[in-house]
């Protein structure tokens, strides 16, 4: 006879699925063992902590020291997001380190004035990671690399000013990923700081940061024309003067040398976060190293294991989310918590009529463009670049206020549906679940603090057993330090309300069928609804950028549609997680709970962290 299929099955596929996807990362990541990774800390001049991860081939040791390598991340992400440039560059034999920077991760959050103005914060303490690497017994400190992304190429520009000044310089080797080199000197007259080291660049055509420059009247002159401009050509000159450079426009891959240094610029038709993990990024890092710095193990660039890491990472992260909903089926079949189980035969309430159809069309679609209007006018009005000491992250200040104004909007289109179309149906908040006794609410958040915890459970022992985060490519969730765990408590009531808002909506007011479809089309319907927003305020605002090579100001700002795409995924999954989960409870507060949690958590748990003005 054939077993059915239990919650109590389930939960222990989906703890097994987990451990078999965290085992499978950290199997690529060690280049099946071959590669020790460790997290450990060092100290800035200032006395500041730094976090740093450690990818060291057990090759390389006391007698055959490696080259080595620090790898800087960009601005509001960590040193998990690099992973795969780490697990590329220590499978050829060097000694790879990672450091979150100051104010993000796990390392120290320090006053504005420290971050941006103090020498000792050495480079955002990327130079800290430096000097630790110079310590190390097994690395050939003749023979030093440091790259960095986005805002990890200005904390390398700023570690190389370091270097010069210091009686023993220690870094060989420089790639800056879709980062400006430094043009010139404080003086602003064309200059080579980088002396005789080797430095190579991952210019990115469509980058909306770095590589647009002003002309002698005054006017923009995109990133795409970078190659052909006065900057790119000193920089393949060595300092010198643009106005010597013979040719039109400097050619991309071509290596410039002067002595035994060398100048190479990489070029890219991709957008400027693409360097975090893309592969073509990955690639031209790896090769211009394997140059440079002559990589013990030599494979060509484009032969990477990263993206079977990802895949296994984002498979842990999703077999985190099912570890959730099962846990939250197993507590509801628990006598105490009986009361706040599901009814066995519930499904979508059949299709409103012709009147109900035009209020779920009509509210779903106000809603949807409610989005578009509420992001414009916090953006238009400033509040997508400001902090204030109560609300350090300003990353995180976007989403909290968005998911604010949309929860409120979305709470009084779903009561104004209930009151204006739903009561006259019948329907009761009784009935929906929207109103429940104070012994039921109490149970509901206990469960759903325990279903919360379950996904952290996977998250810290990915962090700590596993030295990863789960994720892929621009998103994923990481673990919090115990001392920056105030600052999931500080947004955690912006995305509460919007969570508890959409799960009344979607689980309450409109958990009807829209016509004849299956459960899982409409579930995917309300996905799609969600995702609407993000995705088209991104395409739109990318295609106009390359169309015209400037920031479109749609939108409320010129950087509305850049910030956009870390939401892309997140709101969608974080639906079909509300769905899920309401199929075990017969109330919307426990699915609200747990995703308004996770979306907390997911948001805080990465971005840059500042107490007092941040410099945008």
């Amino acid at each position: 006879m054939k077993k059915k299929f239990t919650s109590k099955v389930g939960l222990i596929m989906a703890i097994i699925f987990t451990l078999l996807c965290l085992i499978g990362s950290f199997t690529v990541m060690t280049n099946f063992y071959s590669v020790k990774v460790s997290t450990t800390t060092t100290k800035t001049t200032s006395g500041d902590t730094v976090s740093l991860r450690v990818y060291k081939p057990k090759a390389a040791t006391e007698a055959e020291k490696a080259p080595a390598i620090v790898l800087a991340h960009g601005l509001s992400t960590t040193k998990e997001c690099y992973t795969q440039y780490a697990i590329e560059l220590s499978r050829r034999g060097y000694v790879v380190v990672t450091p979150d920077m100051l104010n993000h991760g796990a390392s120290d959050i320090v006053a504005a004035e420290t971050f941006f103005g103090d020498p000792r914060a050495d480079g955002y303490g990327v130079y800290a990671a430096v000097r630790y690497m110079a310590g190390l017994d097994y690395v050939d400190t003749d023979r030093i690399g440091i790259a960095g992304h986005s805002m990890g190429g200005n904390a390398t520009n700023l570690s190389v000013e370091l270097d010069n000044m210091s009686e023993n310089p220690l870094i060989d080797s420089v790639f800056l990923l879709s980062s400006n080199p430094t043009f010139k000197d404080r003086d602003k007259n064309w200059a080579n700081v980088y002396g005789d080291r080797s430095v190579g660049l991952f210019y990115s055509d469509y980058d909306h940061v770095y590589f647009s420059s002003v002309d002698e009247n005054g006017g923009m002159v995109p990133a795409q024309k970078f190659l052909s401009g006065p900057e790119a050509k000193s920089f393949v000159m060595f300092g010198k003067d643009p106005a010597e450079f013979e040719g039109e426009k400097v050619l991309p891959g071509h290596t410039y040398t002067s002595d035994n240094a060398i100048r190479r610029i990489y070029e890219a038709d991709v957008i400027h976060p693409y360097a975090q993990g893309g592969n073509e990024a990955i690639s031209a890092a790896v090769d211009f190293f394997q140059d440079t710095l002559e990589a013990p193990h030599y494979m060509i660039g484009s032969e990477q294991i990263g993206d079977i890491y990802q895949i296994f990472s984002i498979l842990a992260l999703f077999g985190a989310l099912a570890i959730a909903v099962f846990t939250v089926a197993n507590l509801t079949k628990v006598k105490f918590f009986s009361e706040i189980a599901a009814p066995q035969d519930r499904t979508l309430r059949p299709a409103p009529d012709k009147t109900g159809k035009i209020w779920f069309w009509g509210l779903t679609i106000l809603n949807c463009v409610f989005a578009f209007v509420s992001i414009s006018v916090i953006f238009a009005k400033g509040f997508g670049y400001f902090v204030i000491p109560q609300l350090p992250q300003q990353v995180s200040n976007i989403f909290a206020l968005w998911a604010l104004a949309n929860g409120v909007f979305m709470l009084i289109t779903s009561f104004l549906s209930y009151f204006i179309y739903g009561k006259k149906q019948g329907q009761s908040l009784r009935d929906l679940g929207v109103v429940i006794g104070i012994k039921k609410l109490l149970k509901s958040i206990l469960v759903a603090v325990i279903a919360v915890l379950s996904v952290l459970a996977v998250v810290y022992l990915a962090g700590y057993v596993f030295h990863m985060d789960l994720r892929v490519y621009l998103w994923g969730i990481r673990d919090i330090p115990a001392d920056h765990l105030y600052l999931f408590f500080t947004y955690l009531p912006f995305f509460l309300l919007f969570a508890i808002s959409v799960s009344i909506a979607i689980n309450s007011t409109y958990y009807s069928k829209i016509g004849k479809e299956p459960t899982w089309l409409n579930d995917v319907f309300f996905a799609f609804m969600n995702f609407i927003p993000a995705f088209a305020i991104t395409v739109i605002g990318y295609y106009l950028f390359k169309k015209t090579g400037v920031q479109p100001d749609v939108f409320g700002s010129t950087f509305t549609f850049t910030y956009m795409i870390n939401a892309i995924p997140v709101f969608p999954v974080a639906v079909l997680l509300l769905r899920r989960l309401y199929k075990y409870c017969n109330n919307p507060y426990v699915p609200g709970i747990v995703v308004g949690c996770l979306l907390s958590f997911f948001q805080v748990a990465s971005v840059f962290t500042c107490h007092t003005t941040m410099f945008m």
